[in-house]
């Protein structure tokens, strides 16, 4: 039996999935899609899901989908996604954000993505050992949370989502406490968390099934 590797060659879409993606397309902004949604969009409940969930949760609602797209774009970098981040730069870019405030973004997440890591491994130290590790500082630079362009409620936005999506239990703790001190709601903060969700599963399917000769 031989089978064919999803990204490679032409893709073959159903009448559905060819109009999921021109509906993405629509509710997007956005001329093009990045290039793993083509594989993507072979199953034709996937693609769907992808595009029904995206409308959906980056909408405006209690967070205004402004905000939200930029808080997509700082999972698709924390999930290493090139592509996924540069449809979301331009969808941010197509809803009226500046090119200095996508640019923001992206930084946002990276230096959130530092500590993450780091706290990260703070929360797993055996307990008999917790106590050696609370002692050490994390001398990192956080110009990028501190200085930015985007309001401290977006970069606390960015930040609980992108720290959800690298599994930094502590990392949330903190900046869910910063934002509700700054008037998040939780029903904002849900929506926040339902728009990492989506962007996260995206970034992964699109850099999974993005041909290598394009990556």
């Amino acid at each position: 039996m031989t089978t064919q590797p999803l990204s490679g060659g032409e893709a073959v879409l159903t009448e559905r999935a060819t109009r999921s993606l021109d509906r993405l397309r629509e509710v997007m902004r956005v001329t093009e899609l990045p290039a793993g949604l083509d594989a993507l969009a072979q199953s034709e409940n996937a693609i769907n899901d992808v595009y029904m969930n995206l409308n959906r949760q980056l909408q405006d609602g209690k967070v205004e989908q402004r905000t939200k797209l930029l808080v997509a774009l700082g999972v698709a970098v924390a999930c290493g996604s090139s592509r996924t981040a540069d449809f979301f730069a331009h969808a941010a870019q197509a809803a009226g954000r500046t090119r200095e405030e996508v640019l923001d973004a992206i930084a946002v997440a990276t230096t959130c993505t530092i500590f993450n890591g780091y706290y990260r491994f703070r929360s797993q130290v055996p307990e008999d050992m917790a106590q050696a590790f609370e002692a050490f500082r994390a001398p990192f630079n956080a110009n990028a949370l501190v200085k930015s362009v985007l309001s401290q409620t977006e970069v606390e936005a960015i930040c609980i989502a992108v720290s959800s999506a690298n599994n930094c239990k502590k990392c949330v703790e903190g900046h869910l406490a910063k934002g509700r001190s700054l008037g998040l709601t939780d029903e904002q903060v849900d929506e926040i968390i339902k728009a990492g969700a989506v962007a996260q599963a995206a970034a992964q399917a699109i850099a999974a099934l993005t041909p290598p000769s394009m990556s």
